[in-house]
């Protein structure tokens, strides 16, 4: 890791109380706001099931991390940078993340013609929503 690296991720990880601060006061305000019967708990569960359910999966997690990293996305070096992942599984992958609207499919005009991926806007969403996750993973239990 560079010294700039370290230096943004030592940033990233001081947000965190600040971001934990925000949404205990979003929560709070929610509280107030939503009367939390039975029916609205259920309602939010499902909600918040759906979108685990679907990163549980394999792989999603790591091609949309890999996305996002990439200089050029192109489907060969989004494989190469998952070295276990066969063609097939990738393909799937990239087409249910592009069902659910988290990426988006890029054919070039050339010869032979090549794919590549991008994350759409809903796909950057949550790629900044999960990695706070990974820093808040990262830090020692203490804080």
């Amino acid at each position: 890791m560079s010294l700039n690296e370290f230096e943004n991720f030592k940033e990233m990880i001081s947000l965190i109380p600040a971001m934990q601060k925000a949404v205990r006061t979003g929560l709070e305000r929610d509280l107030i706001d939503h009367v939390h019967d039975a029916k609205r708990i259920q309602v939010e569960r499902k909600v918040l099931k759906r979108g685990f359910n679907l990163f549980r999966k394999k792989w999603l997690l790591d091609i949309i991390y890999t996305i996002r990293h990439l200089e050029t996305p192109y489907f060969n070096e989004i494989k190469k940078s998952i070295p276990k992942i066969n063609s097939r599984i990738l393909t799937d992958c990239l087409r249910l993340l592009e069902k659910k609207g988290i990426v988006e499919r890029n054919i070039h005009n050339t010869r032979p013609y090549r794919v590549s991926y991008e994350t759409t806007n809903f796909g950057n969403g949550v790629y900044e929503l999960l990695m706070p996750l990974l820093y808040f993973f990262i830090l020692p239990k203490e804080i």
